[in-house]
């Protein structure tokens, strides 16, 4: 009895064994120190280089719609297609505008044999007076009439003048060089004047790119114009692939109203855009240069942690402790950003791991700036 006992507690003692062996140690036990990535807070004068994301929007882009009335006849292009400036696009129907200039035509002519005649009539009346032969009263009726038979021959060319227009108005050209979109209405349209819209057009060369700037970078900005008047001269486009648009473009357009659903103000670069390479809709990345007029100081982007609209880094004092403290942020440069005020040069701020650090001990690994610029994460 005393055997069987004895076998099975050494049998539980194994079990026991196993299973800490497989699940590892209990929780509670002392843990290592965890390795963070560390990177000083350092002050320099250093050229700003700021990105945007932006898209690609047309310069120009206008609804085609039809100065008349009628029935789409004819489809000189489709959708899709690149057209130039005066090019023709559609033909309505015009059998009801030709009727109209021939009856317009036919009432001109009517009016100007009247007015012949009547002219006929003031020279003769003329003739007779200077004779006796006619009162003057006469002659002062039928100059009377003359008169009003020329308003009516000016009247009735103003008719055949518009009853023209609506004849060369059947055909509808491109009122400027540029992409057509695929929406265009099919043969047998019947269009209305100044409602229908047959197609799109948006121009092609020159485009604008599209994007946005916080009230900071604004701030930011605005300063770099004052100071040095070239803010937005030289503005490059980075494409999705990872290339640099070939052509230097510059800041046209900024919207003065902040914009009060996402805080930012819209501004618009143009480009150049000779190949067409650049088409609406596209997405790119705005890349803009300065010159800080003082020392400014500088985090690496990683390092920031952003919340509800405002910026975090997590400090790291002598006695080893972390604090997380709220900063500014300016604009960004390279691999850093700029911080305008939270910190302080010579602070240690965590760039990876601080998501672990509050309250654990910590293995400080220190990056210098070359390992930021590369990416390093170590």
């Amino acid at each position: 009895m005393k055997r069987t006992y004895k076998a099975a507690m050494m049998s539980l003692v194994f079990v026991l064994a196993a299973v800490l062996a497989g699940c590892g140690a209990p929780p509670g036990l002392p843990k290592g120190p965890i390795r963070v990535n560390t990177y000083t807070v350092t002050a320099e004068t250093v050229p700003l280089r700021a990105e945007y994301s932006g898209t690609v929007a047309a310069a120009a882009q206008v609804p085609i719609r039809s100065r008349i009335s009628g029935r789409v006849l004819v489809k000189f292009v489709q959708g899709g297609q690149t057209v130039r400036a005066g090019q023709p696009l559609f033909r309505l129907d015009s059998r009801e505008y030709d009727a109209a200039l021939a009856a317009a035509l036919a009432e001109q002519a009517q009016a100007s044999a009247g007015l012949a005649n009547q002219k006929l009539n003031y020279h003769r009346y003329r003739a007779l007076a200077a004779q006796d032969a006619a009162a003057a009263q006469a002659v002062t009726d039928r100059e009377a009439a003359v008169r009003q038979q020329e308003a009516v021959v000016q009247a009735n060319a103003a008719q055949v003048q518009r009853a023209r227009d609506n004849v060369k108005d059947t055909i509808i050209y491109a009122p400027f060089s540029g992409k057509l979109s695929v929406d265009d209405v099919p043969v047998g349209t019947y269009v209305t004047a100044g409602s229908t819209a047959l197609v799109t057009i948006s121009s092609t060369n020159p485009v604008f790119v599209e994007f946005s700037l916080s009230e900071q970078d604004y701030l930011q900005w605005m300063k770099e114009k004052n100071r040095t008047g070239t803010w937005g001269a030289a503005v490059q486009l980075r494409l999705s692939d990872g290339s640099i648009y070939p052509y230097t473009g510059h800041i046209a357009q900024m919207d003065p109203r902040l914009n009060e659903a996402g805080g930012a103000i819209v501004v618009k670069a143009v480009f150049d855009n000779p190949q067409q390479l650049l088409i609406p809709g596209l997405y790119g990345t705005i890349l803009l240069t300065g010159q800080t007029a003082q020392p400014v100081l500088l985090v690496p982007q990683r390092a920031v942690q952003q919340m509800l609209g405002k910026y975090f880094l997590s400090v790291l004092n002598r006695q080893g402790q972390v604090q997380k403290k709220e900063v500014q942020v300016g604009p960004k440069t390279g691999k850093f950003w700029v911080i305008t005020s939270g910190v302080k040069a010579g602070d240690v701020v965590i760039v990876d791991g601080y998501e672990k650090a509050e309250g654990a001990v910590l293995s400080p690994h220190v990056l210098t700036k070359a390992d930021i610029e590369r990416d390093t994460v170590s």
